[in-house]
């Protein structure tokens, strides 16, 4: 591998290659700036290391320069520094590793080889073997290296003698639980720069202010999905860059505070924007729309009370958390707070390290939050409902099933997988869209649950809803009103669609079916959402068909329900003929949009 080296001198540049060259590694020394700029963008090497202090340059700023660089960026830099701010500076910069004076061969070859290694280690700490068997692959196959420990004690140990790139730890684990791990690896030698994600079932805001106080770098509430854990890890794994992570509004009149305050929220990686005062303040939240703002309360022109109502008074910024910087403590004012949509506050005097874990943790929650709003678009409602009773305290081996009556209801586009062949794949996924955002809401409105998607079809389920009418009218209701909004939808579109619709009902089990432990579905299984969808298959074109079952529950309920009968229909798999009816008129529901 190759190694350069800028350092002036004789005593440092012999220190640094003398492991190095043992080790069968190539190593270039530099003694000035421009030759080693010029040489390393020519033919970049695979690592870097660039003092902290340079005569006539900033070793920083050199390394930014080069992370910002094209043809050097994927080039491990590692800057070599003296005090624990020289550390945070290189982490700011966005070096990939920190070397501290003095040092010994084995420092300088575990630095190299830690940022060099193809894979990227990580260290996860669990007492739950579970846990371990669960995650591992997951991050072995994104491409990660994984080391495995038990408990607290072991997981230092490991990571004193590995060096991993991050660290992941549960909380509650025997001998040293996860939050004394966090504060031995951000105290201890060499260890303090690794990442560390605090991943527990311990979910509440006490829970995540600890794990922050003790210096996580993220905190995750279990479950976690494998897409939610690695895009969380990524960002960290890298190294927080500046403008890397959120962006931040800091708003203070006073400059040191000002300055105190955005500096250690930049050396955490934070993009950040600031402002003297808070009328100012408020005009760069609207132009810019910060993750957060961190203002102060005292201030002319516009104080920070009066900036937190300007910000929940607009659309485009009333969403936007804020933490006071303040000295006012009494009731009074912690209800005022309140009252206008604080999100935090921090009573003055603070400390830097307590600002920052402050923020952390409110930037975690806002993800968590923001996560769980948008997974309600990928699963469903009864989905969602059991995601949360798991996360409320029930066993996650633990499968359940119950047994209720309900309405099923497939939707399905005749003909097509015949017609999606002839166009192009975007034009296909286009056209699914507009028809489902068209089609959904109807089910939506009916009281449906919409279980899935299968290809073009639609799934829908109506269980019972007190003080509404019975699942099986609201769903017939809900077909038709579907098939009239198809019919509008075709108005003028080149390529018109026909729809079948079958609807069936009766006893169905509701409950968990996939892996324990992998992946599962709430989904609803049974002979009646078998038949539903071969009622679909039966069912003539642009028309709803309806069990006998759901026919004789509706018509006693509805009198302007008409129907066709159909006898004789061939079911599928279904050995008898059956009797079905093809829907004609039905009374709207007043609930009904």
């Amino acid at each position: 591998m190759e190694v350069a080296i800028l350092a002036l001198g004789r005593v440092l540049p012999e220190l640094l290659s003398r492991p190095l060259r043992a080790a069968g590694h190539e190593v270039t020394i530099y003694h000035d700036v421009r030759s080693f700029t010029g040489a390393v963008r020519a033919r970049p090497p695979q690592a870097a290391i660039i003092p902290r202090r340079v005569p006539g340059a900033d070793g920083l700023v050199l390394t930014l320069d080069l992370k910002n660089d094209a043809r050097t960026a994927l080039m491990a830099t590692i800057v070599l520094g003296i005090a624990d701010s020289d550390r945070r500076a290189a982490r700011a910069a966005r070096a990939d590793g920190f070397l501290s004076l003095p040092f010994s061969d084995a420092d300088v070859l575990e630095v190299v080889g830690s940022q060099t290694r193809d894979k990227k280690l990580i260290l996860l700490a669990d007492d739950s073997a579970l846990i371990h068997r669960h995650t591992r692959p997951i991050l072995e196959e994104a491409g990660y290296e994984v080391v495995s420990a038990a408990d607290g004690v072991e997981a230092l140990e490991l990571a004193r003698e590995r060096r991993p790139d991050l660290v992941i730890t549960d909380v509650e684990m025997p001998r040293l639980d996860g939050y004394g791990v966090c504060r031995e690896l951000k105290t201890g030698e060499g260890t303090q720069h690794v990442p560390v994600v605090i991943c527990s079932a311990l979910g509440e805001a006490q829970d995540l202010e600890r794990g922050f106080d003790a210096g996580a770098d993220d905190y995750l509430v279990k479950p976690v999905v494998a897409e939610e854990l690695l895009s969380r890890l990524r960002p960290l794994i890298r190294g927080a860059a500046p403008g890397g992570r959120e962006r931040l509004l800091v708003v203070d009149d006073s400059p040191a505070i000002r300055h105190l305050v955005a500096d250690s929220l930049a050396r955490q990686g934070f993009s950040i924007l600031t402002a003297e005062n808070g009328a100012i303040g408020l005009e760069l939240a609207r132009e810019h729309t910060p993750e957060m703002v961190i203002t102060d309360y005292d201030m002319p022109v516009m104080t920070g009370f009066e900036l937190v109502h300007g910000l929940k008074r607009d659309p485009s910024t009333r969403d936007i958390p804020v933490m006071m910087l303040t000295a006012r403590d009494t009731r009074r004012d912690q209800a005022q707070m309140r009252a206008v949509g604080l999100t935090s506050y921090l009573v003055k005097p603070f400390s830097v390290d307590k600002c920052v874990a402050m923020v952390e943790r409110i930037l975690a929650e806002r993800r968590l939050t923001r996560y769980k709003e948008a997974s309600r678009v990928y699963i469903s409602e009864g989905a969602a409902r059991a995601a949360e009773q798991r996360a409320a305290g029930d066993p996650l081996g633990e499968v359940r099933a119950i047994e209720r009556d309900m309405a099923v209801m497939f939707s399905d586009i005749v003909g097509f997988t015949m017609m999606s062949a002839t166009m192009p794949p975007r034009e296909v996924i286009d056209l699914l869209n507009d028809y489902f955002d068209r089609l959904c809401p109807i089910v939506k409105a009916h009281g449906g649950d919409i279980d899935k998607f299968i290809g073009d079809a639609i799934m829908g389920v109506f269980d019972h809803i007190p003080g509404s009418d019975p699942p099986w009218l609201r769903a017939t209701r809900a077909a038709m009103a579907m098939q009239a909004a198809l019919a509008d939808w075709n108005q003028g579109r080149a390529r018109a669609l026909s729809m079948r619709i079958g609807i069936n009902s009766g006893p169905v089990v509701r409950g968990d079916l996939g892996s324990r432990f992998v992946r599962r579905d709430y989904t609803v299984i049974g002979d009646t959402v078998n038949r539903a969808n071969r009622y679909e298959q039966s069912c003539p074109h642009g028309a709803v068909l309806i069990s006998e079952s759901t026919y004789r529950l509706c018509e006693p309920l509805d009198p302007g329900l008409r129907v066709e009968p159909l006898a004789g229909v061939k079911l599928k798999g279904i050995e008898h003929p059956v009797t079905a009816y093809v829907v004609k008129a039905i009374s709207p529901s007043e609930e009904s949009p």
